[in-house]
Parts: C-alpha cells; structure tokens; sequence
C-alpha cells in the first residue's frame, strides 16, 4: 500500500518552520553556550543543529506531493541558470575584497565553508522551497514573495537572543528581508532552489570571511551591517526578475 503524501499547504509550512527553527536555533544556541563571541560558533566548529535543520527539511519535501514544484529539481529550462550570474558574481567579488587583506587560516577557512554550505542549503529548503511553495498555495506571486521573506528575516532576529547584539540581529533581519526578495525571485525564474544554495552559500562566506581578521572589540558584529548594505542590489534584481510580464509567465507555468 502507498504511503499518503504530505500536501504543501500554508498550514503545514508554518509548521514546518516551527519545527526548523526549533532544530537550528535551539541547537545553535546549545552550541554557541561556550563562546565569548559572536562569530565564533561559526569558526569554532561545524555547527550540527544545521545539519539536522537540513535533514529535516529534505525529508518533508521528500515526503510532499509535488517536491519538484517546490524547487528540489534542477532548473528548468536550463537556460534560466543565467540568471543567476549576476548574484554569484557579486558574491565572488566580495569574497576577493574579503581576502585583499590576507586569507585567515587554513583550518578556520574549511570550517567557515562546512557551516555556510550547511545553512545555505537548510535555508533554502526551507524558505525557498517548504515555506515560499506553501505561500504560493494560498497567494499569489508577490505576496508569497514578501511573507515568506519577511519570516525569512524574522528568524534572524533570534541572533540577538544567541549573542546578546540585538541591535545587529535587527538589521541582520532587515537585510535578510531584503536578500529574501531577490532569492525567492530567482528560485522562482529557475524552479531550483539549488542554484540559490551556491549563492548563498557563498554570500555567507564571503560576509563571514571578510569579518575575520578584524573583529568587533565590544564582542558586537558588524556582520549585519555589511550585510544590509550588500544586499540591497540583490532585491533590486529579485524586483526585477518578478516584473509583471515575468510573473504572468509564471503563473502559466
């Protein structure tokens, strides 16, 4: 006998991330008990919570209906990957400006890469596909854009409650409202959250390398505040991918 598949439903993303966050941000905070900084849970050692955030979110869109309708296919057409060069370029050229100075040890390096592939690819399960695709159940393009973006942003802010910089963790949330926007934007003009993962994987390095060699002596991180100015011409072009006539395409599709 088949086993029922899991429908992707509003209702059932928003409990889907409450059960992430419960695994990311719970673990994290475990995890980061023992470090005076900030940035150092990140550095220290590969973060586990994320890994299992990941794999819960891979098994419930496994277990789902439609997971290629949620993004967990390669893009389609092929040719959309294009759309992604811009983003990736950007990120590659911040991580040459990050390294100008001098590269950060080897060891360190290796484990900043381990951590940001993990929450690149646990994120876009989960924002990209599970939550974005159980948006789009219920509303249409633009909404589901901006709400699944906003909660994006949102579960930023629990950053403050791990390190005690608030005020970082807000405008970190702010700018991952804004990152939100243009990686929703291009998960949606390729169908695949997996391109989104190189380059949020990457961004991720290249934000937390470029902070390495000159960290806040107050323990508070300018990380966010990096990250806001960054990523405004990212949700430009997400805007733009989502013009009217390219909504109307996906809407068809």
């Amino acid at each position: 006998m088949s086993r029922k598949k899991i429908t992707l439903t509003m209702p059932v993303a928003i409990i889907a991330l409450a059960v992430w966050l419960g695994l990311s941000m719970g673990g994290r905070w475990l995890e980061a008990a023992g470090y005076a900084l900030p940035g150092a849970a990140v550095t220290g050692r590969i973060g586990l919570s994320w890994a299992l955030a990941a794999l819960f979110a891979l098994a419930l869109l496994l277990a789902s209906s439609r997971p290629r309708a949620a993004g967990l296919c390669a893009p389609q057409p092929w040719k959309t990957v294009w759309l992604v060069s811009p983003p990736l370029l950007y990120a590659l050229l911040m991580l040459l400006l990050a390294w100008a100075g001098g590269w950060p040890q080897p060891r360190v390096l290796l484990i900043v890469a381990g951590n940001a592939a993990l929450v690149a690819i646990s994120e876009e399960l989960m924002f990209r596909a599970i939550l974005l695709q159980g948006m789009l159940d219920r509303y249409a393009v633009w909404p589901a854009v901006l709400m699944s973006s906003a909660l994006f942003g949102l579960a930023h802010t629990a950053n403050g409650l791990a390190t005690g910089d608030v005020s970082g963790a807000l405008w970190q949330a702010v700018a991952a409202t804004l990152q939100g926007v243009g990686y929703a934007a291009i998960r949606l003009r390729t169908r695949s959250i997996w391109p989104m993962v190189l380059v949020h994987g990457l961004w991720d390095y290249a934000l937390v390398t470029a902070t390495l060699p000159n960290p806040a002596e107050d323990g508070a991180s300018i990380l966010p505040y990096i990250a806001l100015l960054a990523v405004l011409p990212l949700c430009l072009y997400g805007v733009y991918l989502l013009r009217p006539s390219q909504r109307a395409a996906l809407l068809q599709a």
